[in-house]
């Protein structure tokens, strides 16, 4: 029987030591995203052979996905012993799939495969979203030079000392979108305030980094993310006042890449969600690479191969 435990902030020394196999960039992996959405997913994992898997409850203890296998054990045998564990358990499993050409050689039958668009991560260079350089991001360079001409403004480090500013603008940001009826996915943006408190208590021991930007003292927007590998920044949440300060987003975009660590090479800004206006958004900056989420589940009666 495999023993999955609860992910917590007291394991990322456990979760960092797998950096050196990783090489996909994907936000689900993440440890600062797999701890935080515990409320709603309760993440986990365990070793097996060297090597982490983690998993989440779409519901609990019924419906469960896995992530792929990173380490230097034997994927296929691993993956072949959550089959059947997921059998004896009585889960449906399912797998959030971006080893495609392992899963595609020895797993194929057992699962129906659905390519999930609203899923797909946006990875951008990080120079290029901190020069705005080129003719197909001139646009972002115009909005960026109008707010530095419009505003006086401060770039600020968010940390655990004043995240608090980041939740209370949030609230005020669901409050706006309730009071004007203008977005329908309220339900998302109090997920995010959850995410947000997680954050505030955990943020030194989740590897967090974060930045606002401030127009006479006031938060006009900010950026807060993690680590993915050891060359992927992943953005988790990003929020701006646009209603007021145009070409805020593209201007807390740029100096936020501007300032990350030079050892970040690539930038995952997440998913659009299958909301058209984000998905426009996200493609106006150039990404180099959208990465393709699959969701593969287990045929009930399938068998072993």
């Amino acid at each position: 029987m495999l023993n999955f435990k609860r992910i917590t902030p007291e394991d990322k020394e456990i979760f960092d030591s797998f950096y050196k196999y990783k090489d996909v960039k994907n936000c689900e992996t993440a440890f600062a995203n797999l701890c935080a959405y515990g409320f709603a997913l309760n993440g986990e994992y365990a070793i097996i052979d060297n090597t982490l898997v983690t998993r989440v409850h779409f519901e609990l203890n019924k419906v469960i996905c896995y992530h792929c296998p990173i380490g230097a054990g034997d994927k296929v045998a691993i993956i072949k012993e959550l089959i059947n564990d997921a059998k004896e358990k009585g889960f449906t499993m399912k797998m959030m799939i971006d080893c495609h050409d392992l899963f595609r050689e020895n797993f194929c039958s057992q699962f129906t495969c659905e390519k999930k668009r609203e899923y797909f991560d946006y990875v951008y260079l990080r120079e290029s979203l901190a020069t705005l350089s080129g003719k197909k991001l001139q646009a972002k360079r115009n909005h960026v030079n109008k707010f530095m001409k419009t505003y006086s403004y401060k770039y600020s480090k968010i940390d655990s000392s004043n995240i608090r500013i980041c939740i209370d603008f949030s609230k005020r940001w669901l409050n706006y979108k309730i009071k004007t009826n203008s977005d329908p996915d309220i339900e998302g943006y109090e997920s995010e305030i959850k995410v947000l408190e997680y954050f505030a208590e955990n943020f030194d021991s989740l590897g967090l980094i974060g930045a606002g930007l401030f127009v006479e003292d006031d938060l006009v927007a900010f950026t807060i993310g993690s680590k993915v590998n050891n060359e992927t920044f992943c953005t988790h949440i990003e929020k701006a006042n646009s209603e007021d300060y145009e070409g805020v987003y593209a201007m807390i975009n740029k100096e936020f890449a501007m300032h990350l660590p030079a050892e970040f090479i690539y930038i995952n800004r997440e998913e659009d969600l299958g909301l058209e206006g984000l998905r426009k958004a996200k493609l106006s900056y150039n990404p180099i690479e959208l990465i393709t989420k699959t969701v593969a589940t287990l045929i009930q009666d399938g068998t072993e191969s």
